[in-house]
């Protein structure tokens, strides 16, 4: 008898059809070294800056943590792979998922994302962490707004210097994120309707475009992110959510969080 499909399971194979692709595992070295490709096309890589190496995920997949793939036909298109922390943990933590430019827009890494929840769920696994950049604003939305991730920490320049075109000339500040992998999935309207005051922390419309076009402005941003969102969060503020004009929406830390984090 076919054992049942689960709920994350469902919403899995559900986001992969509206998405127009199939989520598989990529177990060989072939789909390995497509995926070391699509990351560089990606992140426009440098000579030293591929994200990852065919022989590394191999490494990973032999060791038990999933590397998924999204086909569009025979063609990958996205791909993304983490690996498990220690087991008291329950956590996986997702280290690089990307999707090919000319695909956005399909919520092809929306259907990778649940593909990862229903094998980390499958496995007992009841939450996943994985860090963005705070200032690219599709990233905010996506993570907080469409999968409903909490903020866990910020953390100025966690990579250090990175050999890449998205990356490359700025700090390396990272959001660390923590999915709560049994909460139901957001809504269709998840943006937030808090009851307390906010504090609104802006970021630009297009920062990857502004570095390009002016890097002295895109380092301002850096350090006003850094300042304005990092300090406070080091301080016991909370991050509650993402806005439709593109602000983290602060709740300011109390006298008590404040003692707690001294």
């Amino acid at each position: 008898m076919r054992d049942a499909e689960t709920p994350a399971a469902a919403d899995a194979r559900s986001a992969a059809l509206r998405a127009g692709v199939a989520v598989v595992e990529l177990d060989d070295m072939r789909a390995f070294s497509d995926a070391r490709r699509l990351y560089e096309a990606v992140w426009r890589a440098g000579p030293t800056g591929s994200p990852v190496t065919a022989d590394m995920l191999r490494a990973i997949s032999a060791s038990g943590n999933p590397v998924l793939g999204a086909y569009d036909g025979q063609v990958l298109v996205g791909a993304c792979f983490g690996f498990c922390s220690p087991p008291e943990t329950g956590n996986l933590h997702s280290h690089i998922a990307g999707v090919h430019a000319r695909m956005q827009g399909r919520s092809i890494g929306f259907a990778l994302k649940l593909h990862q929840r229903a094998w980390a769920i499958d496995r007992g696994i009841r939450t996943m962490t994985w860090t963005f950049d705070p200032l690219i604003r599709r990233n905010a939305v996506f993570n907080l707004v469409k999968l409903g991730t909490e903020v866990a920490a910020y953390l100025p320049d966690f990579y250090g210097d990175m050999d890449d075109e998205v990356n490359r000339s700025d700090a390396s500040d990272r959001l660390l994120v923590r999915w709560q992998l049994h909460r139901p999935l957001p809504g269709p309207d998840p943006m937030p309707r808090a009851a307390e005051p906010m504090i609104p922390v802006a970021v630009p419309a297009d920062i990857e475009a502004l570095r390009l076009a002016d890097p002295v402005a895109a380092a301002g941003w850096r350090s006003r992110i850094r300042r304005e969102l990092g300090d406070r969060l080091a301080a016991g503020a909370r991050v509650r959510g993402f806005d439709r004009d593109g602000h983290y929406l602060i709740a300011p830390a109390h006298p008590a969080d404040s003692k707690e984090s001294a």
